[in-house]
């Protein structure tokens, strides 16, 4: 019986707080991770946001310049395909992509000029609808 009493291994109470210390560290490196992935997306999606926007706002202040103006001066696209997958399905989008227009004053000046303000919304994956917007003023030639 005596060769039993120098045998030692972890008590019920040691093996009960090593399992909590590894799962809190655990729910926290999960927690940390989800948090940086949805963050990831969350700057991914503005990118896509604001190349779209840019590239919209090109366009308008081109037909500006070529004096290619539109009889509407403001105008709405809805749930406008930011990104595709291999299969052309839309995986991403913004839910609108807007235009608007307006005559600038010039005074004595020749040179006709029109305020461009764009703008884009879209879904963000945890902080809601956000939104981007550009103000230019476009000269015609």
């Amino acid at each position: 019986m005596d060769k039993y009493k120098f045998i030692e291994g972890f008590t019920l109470t040691e093996l009960l707080v090593g399992i909590l210390f590894t799962t809190v560290t655990a729910s926290a490196i999960i927690s940390g991770s989800i948090y940086v992935k949805k963050t990831l997306n969350n700057i991914r999606y503005k990118e896509l946001a604001y190349e779209k926007l840019k590239a919209h706002t090109e366009l308008w202040k081109g037909k500006i310049a070529s004096r290619d103006i539109p009889s509407n001066l403001s105008d709405c696209e809805e749930d406008v395909c930011l990104k595709e997958n291999n299969d052309e399905e839309c995986i991403f989008s913004a839910t609108e992509l807007c235009y608007d227009m307006l005559s600038v004053n010039t005074g004595n000046s020749n040179a006709s000029r029109w305020e461009l303000t764009t703008s884009i919304k879209w879904e963000n994956t945890s902080q809601g609808e956000r939104d981007l917007n550009f103000y230019v003023i476009q000269m015609e030639f």
